[in-house]
């Protein structure tokens, strides 16, 4: 194996290695550096974009790799077929770095070695991501370096952190005449991040004080812990419900009782008006709210009118349907099938049909002035989302229901998990994770997992939320930092191209 392709899957490797266990979160200050020196060593720019798509391929084989069984699972496709499907998933995936390779090896580094941060950052805004991850998700662990969330997004740490990456890169490989500018650089990087550390270290400081002062929200969050070989199975229906019914018997009063997406396996007419007596937990005196997880529909099936929904519902006590909230964001593989028309014309290719995007956002109201912004499964991971469902609803709180079991016994929960604690910075609002089989958990305003239920066990999650009502900076004017590296990265390539039409003959 080359020295070049090593360096490359060595990029990856370190760039995964944080998302599978938050602890390594060191690694990714030096993630790019062996990439950056093989496009430095690179022959030819197609070469360097190759082994930028082969860092970015093999960090999303790596990452991951529990992906296989979720295809596996929920497509019906015999485990070779998951793989491949899986494989071409990673390809394509891998793109975004090969695209950064390009620009970074076409138009340079720039002044102070800032420019791989600045196209890495447009990178991360507009490319398309099955399962969306940031750089700045690799330090989950190092809370005082992501607290500018609340500022510009995940885009800031992963800026610092790409900036630095190139910085060390090109002091190692300088020239030594060049060396002190290139250590200039490294230095600007090195001072933004302890900015950064600096400014985390007061956020914390006084997001604690607003929670000591905050009111408290009682939740009780029911993880039944249903195999996802046990879901959606006619025969386990009831068997099914129960297990969440006698969890919640167990309860003493909480205004607010919780249940996780898909908990009740009946589909519902959307239009429902009172949840049936029979699907109904017994709500003792003070369990005001009840909001829990369904597939639903509208129309007729079989119908072209016909549309499913995956659906969170809020009852009062009675088991009056008091609102709805229709996921908006479907995940593939797990809710939809990508190119499903074309597969079905394979012959012996399993299809499912998908379900029908929603509206949004949704709040649900309960006494007291509290929102609850309710988001579904993976939605927790879109920065944006989180962002409109607080600046447009003014929730404050929020709540994810999900079924994690479709990622089976691997990191791909935890990882969920992780990926979705910056929701809470950005937005300074208290991130309760509702979940099937876990990992069902209380992310605090600061981003800190405070409570979690161990995985694949019955069990309760009864916690005090946080109701924060201030808006952050993020919250209020959105992806200001993204949009100005996505003009700067225009123009510099607008450059490119202009250099590039001048030089022909």
């Amino acid at each position: 194996m080359s020295r070049k392709i090593l360096a490359s899957l060595s990029s990856a490797a370190l760039l995964s290695a944080p998302f599978l266990n938050p602890l390594l979160f060191p690694l990714a200050w030096l993630a790019f550096v062996p990439l950056f020196w093989v496009m430095h060593r690179a022959e030819s720019l197609r070469q360097a974009v190759f082994y930028g798509w082969l860092m970015g391929t093999a960090a999303h084989l790596i990452g991951f790799h529990w992906l296989v069984y979720t295809i596996t699972v929920f497509g019906g496709f015999p485990y070779p077929i998951s793989a491949v499907v899986f494989l071409a998933y990673a390809v394509l995936q891998g793109l975004q770095i090969a695209i950064f390779a390009f620009l970074v090896r076409s138009i340079g580094f720039g002044p102070l070695q800032i420019l791989p941060a600045v196209f890495w950052v447009a990178l991360e805004f507009w490319f398309p991501l099955l399962f969306p991850w940031y750089l700045a998700n690799s330090q989950v662990a190092f809370s005082w370096f992501i607290q500018t969330a609340d500022l510009v997004g995940p885009y800031g740490a992963g800026f610092v952190l790409m900036w630095f990456n190139a910085a060390i890169c090109r002091v190692v490989i300088a020239e030594k005449n060049e060396r002190p500018a290139r250590v200039l650089a490294a230095a600007y990087a090195a001072l933004f991040a302890l900015v950064s550390l600096v400014y985390g270290y007061q956020r914390l400081q006084t997001v604690g004080e607003e929670m000591a002062k905050a009111r408290k929200l009682p939740v009780a969050a029911v993880q039944g812990n249903i195999d996802i070989d046990l879901k959606w199975n006619p025969a386990l229906v009831e068997q099914n419900l129960e297990k969440h019914k006698n969890l919640t018997s167990q309860l003493e009063a909480v205004p607010l009782v919780i249940w996780p997406e898909s908990a009740i396996e009946v589909w519902l007419p959307d239009e429902l008006i009172y949840l049936p007596e029979k699907l109904m937990p017994q709500l003792k005196a003070g369990q005001s709210r009840f909001i829990f997880g369904a597939k639903s529909f509208r129309g007729k099936p079989g119908t072209a009118d016909f549309k499913a929904f995956n659906t969170a519902f809020i009852t009062d006590k009675s088991g009056r349907i008091l609102g709805r909230y229709h996921k908006q964001v479907l995940l593939a593989f797990g809710e939809y099938l990508p190119f499903a028309k074309l597969l079905s014309l394979l012959p012996a290719m399993p299809f499912a049909d998908g379900f029908t995007a929603g509206s949004g956002p949704v709040t649900f109201h309960l006494p007291r002035g509290i929102r609850i912004g309710p988001l579904i499964c993976y939605e927790d991971l879109m920065p944006d989302l989180s962002r409109k469902l607080v600046k447009e609803t003014r929730a404050n709180v929020l709540v994810n229901l999900t079924n994690d079991a479709w990622y089976g016994k691997s990191v791909g929960p935890w990882q969920h998990a992780r990926l979705a604690q910056s929701r809470a910075i950005e937005t300074r609002r208290s991130l309760l994770r509702v979940t099937n089989t876990g990992v069902t958990s209380l992310v605090n305003a600061k981003g800190e997992m405070v409570q979690s239920l161990p995985m694949f066990t019955p069990a309760i999650l009864k916690t005090e939320v946080e109701i924060l009502d201030d808006e952050t900076y993020y919250v209020r004017f959105g992806d200001w930092f993204a949009w100005g590296m996505t003009i700067i990265s225009l123009g510099l390539m607008l450059g490119l191209f202009r250099r590039l039409l001048m030089s022909k003959p």
